[in-house]
């Protein structure tokens, strides 16, 4: 884990706690807001996070859940964590808030499973294959440039010394389609065919043979993280959508056993076999 969480993971995790402390207590929130003289609307504000606490607000709050000592302090560390400026900061104008979540996680994770039908998963992008993918987009040739940059940044991720245990899957049809020309193409499957022999990183291929899988048609990622907050699970898309990490939605469990399943029919000297096939048709 990184020394101190990214802010959006640190904000996240104080309002789930905040809210976690608020239920246990068996408190409504108007009875809460009615208890620190706020409007209703504050406290649901602070809870679904639309707006952050203060540290002196904090102190009552928790003082009132009956935290003290260290776990108060924790608190306060969060709401302080929160308030730094993440290294994605410079990019946040070009992304939308559901990716700068995305990132957040990315960066906080402990775990992450990614699977990926249509195209190489960013985290192993090459430059020029990136320069493919976002050039087909249809944006802003400066923005793309600038989410370019931001996704090259991302890798730095798989070069440090507390990365996260990284598990990908790709469909077959990743390596077969020839992004950016046959030159871009062929180097990006030697890139994958050495970041499967990274200690902390699984590639898996899941071959045409196979037939359908559950959830195949969409890319997805699931992550989990060393502490005990909830899983979240982030459905690829235009802008993508950073779906709900409420421990009552059911979606992340769901993705993370079907990316299970699926893994468990898959073998990694397979995947190779079919990458370096890949690269022997680009001749």
């Amino acid at each position: 884990m990184p020394e101190s969480p990214d802010p959006l993971v640190a904000w996240r995790r104080l309002r789930i706690e905040l809210r976690r402390l608020r239920e246990h207590k068996g408190d409504t929130q108007q009875q809460v807001a009615d208890a620190m003289d706020w409007s209703l609307s504050k406290l649901i504000r602070i809870e679904t996070g639309r707006i952050r606490i203060s540290t002196n607000d904090l102190r009552v709050l928790t003082s009132y859940y009956g935290v003290e000592g260290d776990a108060r302090e924790e608190l306060i560390e969060l709401s302080r964590d929160s308030r730094r400026q993440p290294w994605w900061e410079p990019f946040r104008e070009y992304i939308s808030p559901e990716y700068a979540t995305f990132v957040a996680c990315e960066t906080d994770a402990s775990e992450i499973r990614n699977f990926e039908p249509n195209v190489v998963p960013g985290l192993l992008q090459t430059p020029a294959y990136v320069a493919a993918v976002m050039g087909n987009a249809p944006q802003d040739r400066f923005v793309a440039q600038k989410k370019a940059e931001l996704r090259l940044r991302r890798q730095q991720l798989l070069e440090r010394h507390d990365m996260p245990k990284v598990r990908f899957i790709i469909d077959e049809s990743v390596v077969r389609r020839v992004a950016g020309g046959r030159d871009v193409m062929r180097e990006q499957l030697r890139h994958l065919r050495a970041m499967a022999g990274h200690p902390d990183v699984t590639l898996l291929v899941a071959p045409f043979a196979i037939g359908l899988y559950r959830l195949h048609r969409r890319g997805y990622v699931v992550f989990r993280f060393a502490d005990e907050s909830p899983m979240i699970l982030y459905l690829a898309g235009g802008e993508g959508e950073m779906l709900t990490s409420d421990v009552r939605d059911e979606r992340p469990v769901i993705y993370l056993e079907a990316f299970d399943e699926l893994a468990g029919k898959l073998s990694e000297e397979e995947s190779l076999k079919i990458i370096d096939d890949a690269l022997q048709q680009l001749g």
